[in-house]
């Protein structure tokens, strides 16, 4: 924005009358308010657009595949499930835009405001914490009756892992060497497999003996995968149930309409594996499940590799394509893997403490960890955390369901403090102290966060965007031009 525009604008006038008022009018100040005030409408432009693409495609997706299910189903099959009405999904994608938006252009201001009112070198330190915070309290746009702990739970993890991170720099061991040595546990080899194992044992758990404590989407992904009958899970829980509460032995009400409706026994074998041993039930499991594991993960490489390699695909397909293959194959051994650990796990916990319940199941599904040890060691920590935001949301939830925990203790809006939380301790190590921890941010989100908040001048306390939206959209309209150029080129040539 050129000085003439700036002039013109009433908001940034008034904002310049108050700060004269504070600092004395000179001409420092008028540029650094002016590259604030830019920078602040760039971060919430940014945002929206952001919001409006990832919301807006997501439910253009899932509207899509719904078609899709309805122009494919047979006769005398039920209607397939919606998730949301078109005015639904409109008001949706607004609201998203909106959160988005405020969250850029909230945390702008929080972080740019801190600098003129109390001074960039006074506040280098802890202002992008304070203004993360603020920033994080724009989840409330997305719905006062929508909850996502899922959400703040993982971005909360994420901020942790990115403090532990910090604390883990050579520097950090000089100057704070108690804090260093406390973190030694982090440093581990295959710490992320070791989380993988007690996210587990408290996700199988939950799946099995509580699974309202889990996401819906979440624990129906986990019934796919898995490929069991439904009877199996409600018999396998009702059993859990029976010897949790120490209930006489007798026949499961989840199995009256099956063929072992007669089952007695304090293990669920009988129906979970039935002809099949435990071992043979586990190893014969994996052709089935890596086949429905390579439907999941085809299109988790396939669609980036489409959107953000298309290039090279095109160029250099043999050289590309069988990267993914080989991504999707790893992947889906994986997975497959983890679902036969599980199985194997579960039924030696039977094995052991001779019938089902919590605690045969918990001590004993760990073991299922390990298949991360499969996966890309780059990939290992994204899944652990993943994995571990979604443990951690079910064992309060448990917490509650025991009565540990009182309802009435926990906050309203307990998701909205966390990702408060979350979003501070990212900021934090994001571009406090002049952006001297960046190194423990991974290059693709780096280039998100920057994206949105500013990309260059970190180091000097002005951050801006480079390019600007406008040069960015002639960019666009300059590429478009050309392939057209080119496609009506080759079309008269034909």
């Amino acid at each position: 924005m050129d000085p003439e525009q700036l002039e013109q604008d009433s908001a940034f006038q008034s904002a310049l009358g108050v700060l004269k008022d504070i600092h004395g009018g000179d001409e420092a100040l008028y540029e650094q308010i002016s590259r604030s005030w830019q920078r602040l409408k760039t971060a919430a432009w940014r945002g929206g657009a952001a919001g409006l693409t990832l919301r807006g495609g997501l439910n253009v997706l899932s509207t899509l595949l719904f078609m899709l299910r309805m122009a494919t189903r047979g006769k005398g099959k039920a209607r397939p499930k919606r998730g949301l009405t078109l005015p639904e999904a409109v008001n949706d994608t607004l609201r998203y835009t909106a959160f988005l938006a405020a969250l850029g252009g909230s945390y702008v201001a929080v972080d740019e405001g801190l600098a003129i009112l109390l001074g960039k070198s006074r506040t280098a330190k802890w202002r992008a914490l304070v203004a993360g915070a603020v920033a994080g309290h724009t989840l409330l746009l997305t719905g006062r009756d929508q909850r996502h702990h899922s959400l703040a739970t993982y971005i909360l993890l994420r901020g942790l892992t990115l403090l532990v991170r910090t604390g883990n720099k050579p520097d950090c061991q000089q100057r704070h060497p108690l804090l260093h040595a406390l973190l030694a546990p982090t440093r581990m080899a295959h710490g992320d497999t070791a989380l993988m194992c007690l996210a587990s044992s408290q996700i199988i758990y939950s799946f099995i003996v509580m699974p309202t404590t889990l996401p819906p989407s979440y624990a129906r992904f986990i019934d796919k995968i898995a490929g069991k009958e439904s009877f199996v899970w409600h018999g396998a829980r009702e059993q859990a149930l029976r010897n949790i509460r120490k209930e006489p032995l007798g026949p499961l009400k989840a199995l009256q309409d099956t063929p072992f409706k007669h089952c007695t026994s304090a293990v669920p074998c009988e129906f979970w594996h039935p002809g099949q041993t435990c071992a043979g039930h586990a190893v014969g499991i994996l052709p089935h499940a890596y086949a429905r594991a390579l439907g999941i993960y085809l299109p988790v490489y396939l669609v980036p590799a489409l959107l953000v390699h298309r290039q090279k695909l095109l160029k250099r397909p043999l050289v590309l394509l069988p990267k993914v293959a080989a991504g999707v194959g790893r992947s889906a051994l994986f997975l497959s893997s983890y679902i036969a650990l599980t199985f194997g796990g579960v039924c030696a916990g039977f094995s052991i403490f001779g019938a089902s319940s919590g605690m045969s199941i918990a001590t004993c599904v760990w073991i299922a960890g390990f298949a991360t040890l499969l996966e890309k060691k780059s990939r290992r920590m994204e899944l652990a955390l993943y994995c571990l935001s979604r443990a951690a949301e079910s064992y309060c939830r448990c917490l509650v369901a025991w009565g540990v925990v009182s309802r009435k203790s926990v906050p309203t809006r307990l998701d909205v403090v966390l990702f408060a939380a979350g979003c501070a301790a990212i900021t934090h190590c994001y571009s406090d102290d002049r952006g001297r921890h960046r190194d423990v941010f991974r290059s693709k989100y780096l280039n998100v966060l920057d994206f949105i908040f500013g990309n260059t001048g970190v180091n000097l306390g002005a951050i801006k965007h480079l390019p600007s939206n406008r040069d960015m959209v002639a960019q666009v309209s300059k590429t478009i031009r050309s392939f057209s150029a080119q496609r009506l080129s080759a079309m008269a040539g034909q």
